[in-house]
This record gives structure tokens, C-alpha cells and sequence, in this order.
């Protein structure tokens, strides 16, 4: 079955999954001064007979119940979509049945926002009862929920190492982790390749005014400024900027490259921006992740795209034998290529599923659970993905991705390949990165 990318609505309910029903609340929800209307989208994977309601009932065995906030609306949509669909083929490629026990997955929209995240994760625990939850994308998002979901003595696993404050209450609790990545890790690679690689001694950073932005420009600029970088300009782009042009403009002529974080819907804009005002070409750009990502590059001008370098922990063009087979069932079942969220998403499952069959498909324990996923090593589309024991996120590849045409499509293919990045990155001592990483959790990095 193909699903539409981008749906406003979770679009997987499907006789191949034995999906039963697709239940969608709407209640309003104050955000500022403004009424933010929410939509809980739920699927259950299984047999229809088997498929749990409110009352944790089924026809079998009880089932494992999994909330999963992400967002499915908003400027953050199309990264929740490849993530949800990440998660979807892990389940049906390793298994949505652990000893007679059928997983079911609750969905819910949490629009991007942390009022709003942490709205549907209380129904999630709440009126669902969930075991286990997915943390959600966005890391201001992060920071609000997991408190709570780690609160009620439910193991999530997140998608960033949000903050220093979630990394203490992984190991007060002994429950949680974050299996996506560090903002340090990619920028400080990122750094290593710029100076050491390309040689440039100017460069000119762009990031997104708020914690994870902060990051991760942190994470470039410890790490390059150590190795004797200079940093031109620091340049600041809200979260609700929709015009970046006035941004841009302010990028100095003389400066030998931009270093830039942008996702979603400001990372198209970015890109093709870019190419409107004459810089392609002229300064070579290096990007974060999430720039060129596959839920942003199809959107991306194809002109202004090609040749763009990222930074990232995933290159969806990579030759590997686990990429390939990935890519290709991904490629088969949604009709795009998976870009780093369908990873992320892919790990997420394949971390639960392989903790849940040592288990047994006993989810009873939050603690039994989470110590089960933390223990979890495995092969990824990614590559080599391991649980450090004193962040409780992952040791993993960083890698430098190029945007080239492959087979007449736009992939990000892997140019150069830094091995078991810790979370505190390429280049940043661990103590230097718990200093910076308290301080920009709250703030820019100081010059």
C-alpha cells in the first residue's frame, strides 16, 4: 500500500495491517492567546480481532501499547510523516506480534508544539494507557512531555537529547533514552570537515532562535573555533519566520562559507532563497541534517539543492547493504526515499521490537522495558547505533552528505564518514560539552 506524504491525517489505516479503526478527537487547546484545535489520529497494527480498545481488552493476549506523539500538521508535518512511516515498516518488517502479544500503536498529532504535545501525551497516559512511548520530534516539544511521560513511570524514547535536565532524569528514573542523536554530533563533524577538508578559516552560522538551534551551532562552533576557526557572523531565524530573505541578506559578503540549521518548511525556503539572492555559487553552503533531508528536498528547487552539503547521522543515499534494503522497501511501500526521520522512526521500532521479544512481549514494567531498549545494539540504516550508559543517547556514525543526482533523482549521498561520534561530538571534550550544553540550552553560544 502506498500512502500520501505530507496527509494532514493519519492515511494508514490498511486490511495488509489489520487496521480496525481510525479515531480522531478534536478539542481546543490554548497556545498564547490563541485556540489550537488537535487532532489525535490512532492506528493499531494486528489482526482487526485483535485490536485493543480504551479498555486494554483483546482477543488474545493483552496488548503492547505504544503512544507515538509526533507532528502530523504544521511546519514540522512532513518530518513526522517520514518518521511515523519509519516506524510503520519496522514494525512490519521486524514484527508487530512479540509471544502472542499484538503491538498496538497509538498516533497522536502534537502539531510541533509543546502545549500541544503535552496535551495528547495526557490522553496518550491517560484515556490510552500506554506502556511505552515515542517521544516526540520537535525538542521544545521533547522537553515538555517527557518530564511528564517519565513522571508516570512510562520508558520513551526520544528523538533528540534535548536537554541537560532530560539527560539527569534518563539516569534518576532509569527510565528513557534518546536513540536519534545529539545536536553536537553532525555540527562538530561538521566543523572537522569544514577546516581540516575544505579549509576554510571564515564562516558565517545560521540557526533557528531556540534551544535546539542553539545546539547546534554550538556544536559547529566549539568545535571549529578550537581547531582555530574564526565565526564571521552568528545569525538568528525564529521559528515562525516564513520570509527569510531579511536573514540572508545579512550574510557577509567575505565570508567563505555558511554553516545553516533549518528544518521543515523554513528549510525549503532557505535553500531555494539561497539561490535567489546569488549566493550558490559563490559561497559554498554546509547544512545540518535536516536541511536536504528527503522531507525537505523533493520541495527544494532542484537547481538550488544539487551540491549542497549536509552534516548528518543519515545519508539516504548510502551504499550499504542494511541502506539499500531499507531504502528500497521504504521506496516500495510510500512511493519517496526515506530521508533521516524514516530512520530515525525504523530505529525507534526496531529498539522496541528487540527489547519486547527478550521481554517476552511482557511490557508490564516500565523499568524491566526501558532497561531492555537501552541494552539494544544494532545495524541501522544509519549504521552502527549503541546506547551510551551516562547520556542514555546514541554512539553513532556522523557523516558528510552531498546532494547529487542518482538514477535521475535527488539523494544525499555520504562523501566522507567520522566513526562512533559520542554525544558530545567530534572534537568537544565530554566536560567542555556539559558546560556548553546547560549553558545553550538556555541561550545562544556566547561568542
Amino acid at each position: 500500500m502506498r500512502l500520501a506524504r505530507g496527509s494532514q491525517r493519519d492515511r494508514s489505516a490498511s486490511a495488509h495491517h489489520g487496521v480496525k479503526a481510525l479515531r480522531t478527537a478534536r478539542a481546543p487547546v490554548a497556545l498564547g492567546s490563541a485556540a489550537v484545535a488537535l487532532s489525535l489520529a490512532l492506528a493499531a497494527f494486528g489482526s482487526a480481532g485483535a485490536v485493543a480498545g480504551a479498555s486494554g481488552k483483546s482477543g488474545g493476549r493483552a496488548p503492547i501499547r505504544v503512544g507515538f506523539v509526533l507532528p502530523l500538521t504544521g511546519n514540522f508535518a512532513a518530518n513526522g510523516k517520514l518518521e511515523q512511516e519509519g516506524f510503520q515498516l519496522g514494525l512490519r518488517q521486524l514484527g508487530s506480534k512479540i509471544d502472542g502479544h499484538k503491538i498496538t500503536v497509538f498516533y497522536a498529532d502534537g502539531h510541533g508544539t509543546p502545549v500541544v504535545s503535552l496535551s495528547v501525551a495526557t490522553g496518550l497516559v491517560t484515556s490510552d494507557h500506554v506502556q511505552v512511548m515515542e517521544g516526540p520530534l520537535v525538542s521544545s516539544s521533547i522537553a515538555a512531555v517527557s518530564p511528564y511521560v517519565i513522571g508516570k513511570k512510562i520508558p520513551e524514547d526520544d528523538l533528540n537529547l534535548a536537554t541537560p535536565a532530560l539527560m539527569n532524569l534518563y539516569k534518576t528514573s532509569g527510565l528513557g533514552l534518546t536513540s536519534g542523536w545529539s545536536s553536537y554530533q553532525p555540527p562538530s563533524a561538521g566543523a572537522q570537515w569544514a577546516y581540516k577538508v575544505r579549509k576554510w578559516r571564515h564562516v558565517t552560522t545560521i540557526g533557528g532562535n531556540f534551544s535546539f538551534g542553539w545546539q547546534s551551532v554550538g556544536g559547529f562552533d566549539a568545535a571549529f573555533t578550537k581547531l582555530g576557526g574564526k565565526i564571521d557572523k552568528s545569525i538568528w531565524i525564529p521559528s515562525n519566520a516564513t520570509t527569510l530573505s531579511s536573514y540572508i541578506s545579512q550574510i557577509p559578503s567575505t565570508t567563505q562559507a555558511v554553516w545553516v540549521e533549518m528544518s521543515g518548511a523554513q528549510a525549503v525556503t532557505f535553500v531555494n532563497d539561497y539561490k535567489s539572492f546569488g549566493l550558490k555559487g559563490k559561497i559554498p553552503l554546509l547544512g545540518q541534517t535536516q536541511l536536504t533531508t528527503q522531507s525537505a528536498l523533493p520541495s527544494e528547487n532542484a537547481t538550488a539543492a544539487l551540491g549542497t552539503f549536509t552534516d548528518a547521522q543519515y545519508c539516504d543515499g548510502a551504499t550499504t547493504a542494511t541502506n539499500k534494503k531499507f531504502t528500497a522497501a521504504f521506496h516500495k511501500a510510500f512511493g519517496g526515499w526515506p530521508g533521516y526521520y524514516s530512520d530515525a522512526g525504523y530505529v525507534k521500532a526496531e529498539i522496541l521490537v528487540s527489547a519486547l521479544k527478550k521481554l517476552k512481549g511482557n511490557a508490564t514494567t516500565g523499568k524491566k522495558l526501558s532497561n531492555a531498549m537501552r541494552k539494544v545494539k544494532i545495524t541501522a540504516p544509519r549504521g552502527p547505533v549503541k546506547i551510551d550508559k551516562t547520556t542514555w543517547s546514541p554512539i553513532q556514525n556522523a557523516y558528510i552528505c552531498k546532494v547529487e543526482r542518482v538514477h535521475g533523482t535527488l539523494r544525499n549521498v555520504p562523501i566522507k564518514t567520522y566513526k562512533a561520534v559520542p554525544p558530545w561530538g567530534v572534537g568537544i571534550s565530554k566536560s567542555t560539552w556539559l558546560g556548553i550544553f546547560a549553558q545553550e540550552s538556555a541561550g545562544p553560544p556566547t561568542p
